[in-house]
């Protein structure tokens, strides 16, 4: 074993001499997570904002923006018809959201009343924002309903009721937040942060790993691969430490990057125990998906090529780029045969939902499945004899 250690730390040697080495295994990352991490936040300061022109000032039309504004997707900047208007052609807002005069008639005589949702053709959220202007609506209309039932009853005016009742369900139930239950715990997501951390570590160690693992085509080409096997040495120890040296130097950049941004970042990675044994799994399928690719291509230009185009494409199917829940629901199938999927799906259940070692049983399984494959496949391809 002595000589397979030689072989590895030999390997890890030559890595760090090189100074882009470092650029690009720890400043890259970095510098990704810190651009794109930062692009959203979680508060509500981030929401997309929307124009609002109320012409008709009515009971109702202001128990309908009232109604309006307890959603999480946006909020409501009052203007005026011709402000509002200019600023979404100049895209300085998402959309307007304009109530006509005779809004709250057109209600009295039981009519759909005119709301003017107005938006440009690049606004992605609009079918969201209408279906929930559509609930506003039939939330008012039912409002309205028992105020008028109300006021024919007791003789009293229709409007203090009407009040009454948008406070009371308002406060009642200002917003609707999901929350999926499992195992005993509540689920949520990786916030941008720790998702631009986490994915971009992925992304990175792989770009390093499929640079590193083309040694072994260098190595032959230039007839160091034979020469090692004239020494004292077998097939198993030189391929061992071969191994053992991505695997390390795997450990080396994603440790860096995970004390890194701990301390830059503020993110909790969560169970030790539990990362250990992800970045492991994950690392040997990094390392298996090298040697897939160098038994299908003859030089290191070849292999860095094809691999960097594997990595980034996969990479923007995973989840690593966004999270997969804004893609259709056959992006999402097609998800489920790419590494980088169970890896986040595994980060996410450690960072984000506190899990431990047992929770990432089925993320770590899949990832072993992947190594399993890619290290047979490329093992009985690359000829190293």
């Amino acid at each position: 074993m002595r000589k397979a250690w030689a072989v590895c730390l030999l390997e890890l040697k030559k890595v760090f001499q090189k100074k882009q080495s470092y650029f690009l295994m720890f400043a890259m990352p970095l510098i990704f997570t810190l651009i794109f991490g930062g692009l959203s936040g979680d508060g509500s300061s981030d929401r997309m904002k929307l124009a609002v022109v109320d012409d008709d000032q009515s009971t109702l039309s202001k128990g309908f923006l009232q109604s309006v504004k307890e959603n999480e997707l946006f909020t409501l900047v009052p203007e005026s018809k011709q402000q509002a208007e200019q600023k979404v052609k100049d895209k300085k807002l998402g959309g307007m959201l304009y109530i006509p005069k005779g809004f709250e008639e057109q209600m009295m005589a039981k009519e759909d009343p005119k709301v003017v949702f107005k938006h440009g053709p690049e606004f992605t959220s609009a079918t969201a924002i209408s279906q929930m202007i559509n609930q506003s609506l039939t939330k008012i209309k039912m409002e309205l309903a028992a105020s008028l039932q109300s006021s024919r009853l007791t003789g009293e005016d229709w409007k203090p009721v009407f009040s009454a009742i948008t406070k009371e369900t308002s406060t009642a139930s200002t917003a609707v937040h999901k929350i999926e239950v499992k195992k005993g715990k509540a689920q949520s997501k990786l916030n941008n942060q720790s998702a631009s951390s986490a994915g971009f570590s992925i992304m990175f160690v792989m770009i390093v790993m499929m640079s590193v693992s083309g040694t072994i085509l260098e190595a032959k080409k230039s007839g160091v691969w034979y020469r090692m096997m004239s020494t004292p040495i077998s097939r198993f120890e030189l391929m061992a430490g071969f191994f053992l040296a991505f695997f390390i130097l795997g450990w080396i950049q994603f440790g860096i990057l995970m004390a890194a941004t701990s301390v830059l970042f503020d993110i909790q990675w969560g169970d030790p125990l539990g990362i250990a044994v992800l970045v492991s799994a994950l690392l040997l399928c990094v390392v298996g998906l090298g040697l897939f690719i160098a038994g299908f291509v003859t030089t290191t230009e070849q292999q860095s090529a094809l691999g960097n185009i594997v990595i980034i494409s996969t990479c923007m199917l995973g989840g690593v780029f966004w999270p997969l829940d804004v893609v259709p629901k056959f992006m999402q199938k097609i998800a489920e045969f790419v590494p980088q999927t169970w890896a986040m799906k595994g980060f996410t259940e450690i960072v984000a939902r506190g899990g431990g070692v047992a929770d990432i049983a089925l993320p770590v399984a899949v990832l072993l499945l992947f190594s399993a494959v890619f290290l047979v496949v490329g093992m009985s391809r690359v000829k190293f004899q």
